[in-house]
């Protein structure tokens, strides 16, 4: 009687099993879902505006080219984005990264384009085992974390505190700047920047006369400016956000300080900074990740389609965030499952070539890419570093 019992259990088990589809093979999903961290709200919306365009357009370029193969689905699906906003703000990313994993049920994530919030997304990918492929964020930093499940494409912060010298050495011996202040937000970005910009006025002999770290959000920099203008400083080096430097740059032009160099990072390049400075932002140099003319395969098509969607503006950030997507997609194709460790493995060392941002290597989850220095001249960018034109000079604010 008992064996009669477990047989007819048995045959009710495998009846189960196979109603409920349990033991077949994984179901085929629709589409490949990837959580976007991303600054839509706070100091950084602006330069997030563009990271988050950029993404967008290369998620559309590849699933209007057919999606991503999946050798494990025997099909190719496509991407989809689902964005969460980080508020600009690392405690923010990383509950935004935390809701994406758990809530979302997304299978790899993005990075946004601000050191201290990649980081505190990094170690939430650490702490679930979810694939993170982060950009524009400091090499040196990020590597110093030991991410397992991370990897990151941008460059060191000794690597971009050396531009502006660089530049500096190419100009007449006798036109360059002496007395340089510097000015850096006070948190890890700002910190590990800081650094570089010591160590490298140190080695190209150059003097920093100030040397001040301020308070993100600040609105009121005179104690500052003036520390710059009693110093007799003829040049400025600086990090902060768009919205910080849009009113330094206002404020130095009220308390008339002259500067004939003003180099900075993360807050000069995007479009709204010179739209809101107008031709107060003439002669201000800045950094750039990446150019519509560079010699690498779909970097026009994407600068134009950047100008298609914003009136005319260029940008020099595009170029990373959308490479990370061609590299994210070459790596699941690559992987042929959407397991998030073995297409991590694919990254970890990989090359990948082709993308916007040319040949890309990886060594260890860290890729390098080389900065660029533009000036602003009348709404438009010149590229002076490398060099293709001639630095201008800025002259006082009352002979403009």
């Amino acid at each position: 009687m008992k064996k009669a019992l477990v047989a007819v259990m048995a045959l009710l088990l495998v009846s189960v099993m196979v109603l409920t589809g349990c033991g077949e093979e994984e179901e085929t999903p629709v589409e490949i879902k990837i959580g976007a961290i991303a600054s839509m709200t706070g100091m950084n919306a602006m330069t997030g505006a563009e990271h988050r365009w950029a993404y967008e357009v290369a998620v559309r370029d590849i699933n209007e080219a057919g999606g991503v193969y999946v050798e494990e689905f025997g099909t190719s699906l496509p991407l989809r984005l689902v964005f969460a906003d980080d508020q600009s703000t690392a405690a923010a990313g990383a509950a935004a990264a935390e809701r994406l994993i758990r809530n979302d049920g997304v299978d790899l994530l993005v990075g946004t384009n601000i050191t201290p919030i990649n980081i505190a997304v990094g170690t939430i990918a650490d702490k679930y085992e979810v694939y993170l492929a982060a950009c524009v964020t400091w090499l040196d930093q990020f590597a110093d974390q030991e991410f397992t499940w991370a990897t990151d494409m941008f460059t060191s912060t000794s690597a971009a505190a050396e531009v502006p010298f660089q530049l500096l050495d190419l100009q007449s011996e006798s036109e360059r700047p002496t007395t340089i202040a510097m000015m850096m937000e006070d948190n890890p970005d700002g910190q590990g920047f800081g650094d570089g910009f010591r160590q490298m006025s140190q080695q190209y002999g150059y003097e920093l006369a100030v040397d001040e770290a301020y308070v993100p959000g600040t609105k009121d920099f005179s104690s500052s400016i003036l520390k710059i203008k009693n110093a007799g400083c003829d040049a400025l080096l600086w990090l902060g956000s768009p919205t910080d430097s849009i009113v330094l740059i206002r404020q130095l032009k009220e308390q008339q300080v002259d500067l004939k160099y003003i180099h900075g990072f993360k807050g000069f390049w995007p479009t709204e900074f010179v739209e809101g400075l107008g031709e107060d932002a003439n002669y201000i140099v800045h950094d750039g990740f990446w150019a519509e003319t560079l010699p690498y395969t779909g970097a026009a098509e994407l600068g134009q389609a950047f100008k298609d969607d914003h009136g005319g503006q260029d940008t020099v950030s595009a170029g990373l965030p959308y490479a990370n997507i061609q590299i994210l997609a070459e790596a699941i194709e690559r992987a042929g499952t959407l397991d998030p460790g073995k297409i991590r493995d694919e990254v970890f060392n990989g090359t990948f070539t082709g993308t916007v941002m040319g040949d890309i290597t990886f060594e260890n989850g860290c890729a390098f890419t080389p900065l660029l220095g533009l000036q602003w001249i009348d709404g438009n960018r010149i590229p002076v570093y490398p060099p293709e034109a001639d630095l201008e000079w800025a002259p006082p604010w009352g002979e403009r």
